[in-house]
C-alpha cells in the first residue's frame, strides 16, 4: 500500500483491540471477491463506537492527521488518504453490514468484511453519493463488476435487500446492475 505499514490487519487488529465493532469494506473488501486485486492507498473502515475507534486508530498511527467530514473521520499520510472510519449515524446500509459480514484470514490476522451481496451495495452506494468524484465513481463500477463477473452465485434477493437500504428501488437498480454486467452493457453509474 505505497509502501506504507497501513493494512486492514493491522487496522483491524487496532479496532479490535479497542474492543470496536467494525467491518472493513471499499476496495479491500471487493478484493476479496473479485479475483483481480487491485492497489488501493487507504483502508475504508464501518465503525459502531466512533470515539473508541478514532483514539484507537490515533494511538497505532499517531504520526497521521485527521480530518472530519460528514459521516466520517478521514486519516491522512502527507497528502493519501490512509484509514477512513465510517460512521452509521445516516447510514441504514452500514448499520447492516456490521451485523451481516463474516470473517477472512489476512496474513495472520482475521479481519470482518461483508458478506459478497455487501459489497456490492456498498460500491452501489458509492456509485450514488453526490459528493464522491467522478472518477472514484468510475473506479466504484470496474471494482463492482469484476467481482460481479468473479462470483455467479450472488444473492440478488439479499443484495436486492440492502440496495433498498441505498435509496428508493436500491434494490432494482442495483440488481439491474448486476444484470448490466453479465450481459455485457453499458453500466449507468
Amino acid at each position: 500500500m505505497c509502501g506504507r505499514k497501513i493494512s486492514p490487519s493491522v487496522v483491524g487488529r487496532a479496532l479490535r483491540d479497542a474492543r470496536v465493532s467494525y467491518v472493513i469494506v471499499g476496495a479491500h473488501a471487493s478484493n476479496g471477491y473479485s479475483g483481480r486485486p487491485r492497489a488501493t492507498a487507504d483502508v475504508d473502515v464501518i465503525v459502531r463506537s466512533v470515539k473508541r475507534a478514532e483514539s484507537a486508530i490515533a494511538t497505532r498511527y499517531p504520526k497521521l492527521s485527521v480530518r472530519r467530514e460528514f459521516g466520517m473521520i478521514r486519516f491522512i499520510d502527507g497528502t493519501l488518504e490512509a484509514v477512513d472510519l465510517i460512521t452509521t449515524s445516516q447510514r441504514p446500509l452500514c448499520r447492516r453490514l456490521l451485523k451481516e459480514n463474516r470473517s477472512v484470514r489476512v496474513g495472520s490476522e482475521r479481519v470482518r468484511i461483508p458478506r459478497l451481496e455487501g459489497v456490492l451495495a456498498m460500491k452501489f452506494e458509492a456509485m450514488r453519493l453526490s459528493e464522491r468524484r467522478l472518477h472514484d465513481k468510475y473506479q466504484d463500477a470496474c471494482d463492482f463488476a469484476r467481482v460481479v463477473e468473479a462470483n455467479e452465485a450472488i444473492d440478488l434477493d439479499a443484495l436486492g435487500h440492502l440496495g433498498d437500504l441505498v435509496c428508493a428501488r436500491g434494490g432494482v437498480k442495483v440488481t439491474n446492475l448486476v444484470e448490466d454486467v453479465r450481459a455485457g452493457r453499458r453500466m449507468e453509474i
